[in-house]
């Protein structure tokens, strides 16, 4: 890792943090999930969880329907989620896919994947390209 001002150091310090406390927080609560805790967790406004949860009939958040709420909601980590779930969730990525997600510069990535030899990201190849590209 080249330095802290770069993608990675951004995705282990915020992005992997809360995606550990979303599957901590799911898998041990009960079945009804408190619309504050899920605000919280997923950094929204108890206004807007109420809005979305609203909009989609939904009258108890539960396990199964919080990533419906998260995919609408306007945070930084429901932007992501979306993203993520928009390009399908595949086992390899294309560079357009990772710049979408990620939010990356098309012409940066490129450059770094270039560089690499990355053709296709994986699990493997993203926290190599992503620490080699600056924030």
């Amino acid at each position: 890792m080249k330095s802290t001002n770069n993608y990675l150091h951004t995705y282990i310090s915020r992005i992997t943090p809360k995606l550990q406390e979303i599957d901590i927080y799911l898998k041990s609560s009960g079945e009804i999930l408190y619309a504050g805790h899920v605000a919280k967790l997923l950094d929204l406004t108890e206004h807007e969880v109420a809005e979305i949860t609203h909009a989609n009939s939904i009258t108890h958040i539960t396990p199964q329907n919080f990533f419906r709420v998260m995919a609408q909601g306007s945070s930084f980590i429901c932007g992501l989620y979306r993203r993520e779930v928009e390009c399908g969730s595949p086992f390899t990525y294309t560079r357009s896919d990772i710049s979408y997600i990620y939010q990356i510069d098309i012409d940066q990535l490129n450059e770094t994947c270039d560089a690499l030899g990355i053709h296709e990201v994986t699990a493997y190849t993203l926290p190599e390209l992503l620490a080699r590209i600056a924030v």
